[in-house]
């Protein structure tokens, strides 16, 4: 039972781990509320997963899904998309467009960090943990039905919680707009599997390149969001074809090398490592920014958390190679 339902509770707790405590977005002091970050950041990535392993979508599906879960935690649950000044942060006054009520530059970095590491990191980092569950479906439709009634309930919780502390609504038609699309990507998410094409036994690319890729791309984002508007005065326009240019260039790069290739799972573990080193180093500028620095030192004790699993995920890949071998 226990060998069951581990994965499950791992991927539960490490989504809001890495996409609220090692980016430093919420400080250590806060680790109380990790029950109801995970009812709606952990619930939500063990849904997407177990949708894309039942559909067969894989990493496409995931990746869509994740999209849609970022409009929907930002549009809907924070509406950070909508409020001019969530969080007294003042986030979408660069590159405001009337049009869509919300500053591209954010609209584009959020939604990409919550399908990246939101989801698509905790997942891999998940399965990389239990290598031999890969391919398996982790949840019964009793489960899926649980974790579905959970995630509401924490995406209330929070919704809630934000609306007292900032209140704010969005228009009709900013919600309306939200709404379409994220059914638009719910829809292609499901509709992927029909076009995929079969795996051949070319090898993947070495997993020092597929680190390398993904720390390197999720730096540069990382490093548009934190300094260009502040530091290189360069109009918003330039920011975001920036970022959708490295998005294009790492989504081009996978499809390059998974079609007809075979990876391993220290390949995968790779791919994840790197995406995870990004939350790691910028992490705690984020953390001093946002806390100052006297939560610099708790918030060590999440990224050498976070550390140690990975080491320990690597091992799991490398001993899931040599048996597979």
């Amino acid at each position: 039972m226990l060998r069951r339902i581990l994965p499950v509770i791992s991927l539960w707790l490490l989504s809001p781990l890495v996409a609220e405590y090692l980016l430093g977005s919420m400080p250590v002091s806060l680790i109380g509320a990790l029950p109801v970050m995970a009812a709606m950041y952990g619930s939500a990535a063990l849904l997407i997963r177990e949708g894309a392993r039942r559909s067969g979508g894989g990493w496409v599906t995931i990746a869509l899904l994740g999209i849609a879960y970022g409009l929907i935690e930002e549009g809907f649950i924070t509406q950070s998309l909508f409020n001019p000044n969530y969080l007294h942060l003042r986030l979408l006054d660069f590159g405001y467009v009337p049009a869509l009520g919300t500053g591209l530059p954010w609209l584009v970095f959020v939604v990409t960090i919550h399908a990246v590491w939101s989801i698509a990191v905790p997942i891999g980092f998940a399965e990389a943990l239990f290598p031999a569950r890969r391919e398996q479906s982790w949840l019964g439709p009793v489960g899926v039905g649980v974790f579905a009634l959970i995630f509401l309930a924490g995406a209330a919780v929070v919704a809630r919680f934000t609306y007292q502390s900032l209140p704010f609504m969005a228009s009709p038609g900013q919600f309306a707009g939200a709404g379409l699309a994220v059914a638009a990507l719910i829809a292609a998410a499901f509709a992927w599997p029909r076009f995929r094409t079969e795996a051949a036994e070319r090898p993947a690319p070495p997993s020092p390149a597929l680190f390398a890729l993904a720390f390197g791309a999720g730096s540069a984002l990382m490093l548009l969001e934190h300094f260009s508007h502040a530091l290189l005065a360069w109009p918003w326009q330039l920011s975001v074809a920036a970022m959708i240019a490295i998005e294009a260039a790492f989504v081009g790069a996978m499809a390059l090398w998974t079609r007809g290739r075979r990876w391993n799972d220290r390949q995968r573990f790779a791919l994840m490592a790197g995406g995870l080193a990004v939350y790691g180093v910028f992490g705690f500028l984020t953390d001093r920014e946002l806390h100052g620095a006297a939560d610099l030192v708790p918030h060590s004790l999440v990224a050498i958390l976070a550390l140690a699993l990975a080491l320990l995920a690597g091992r799991n890949a490398a001993r899931s190679d040599r048996m597979a071998g």
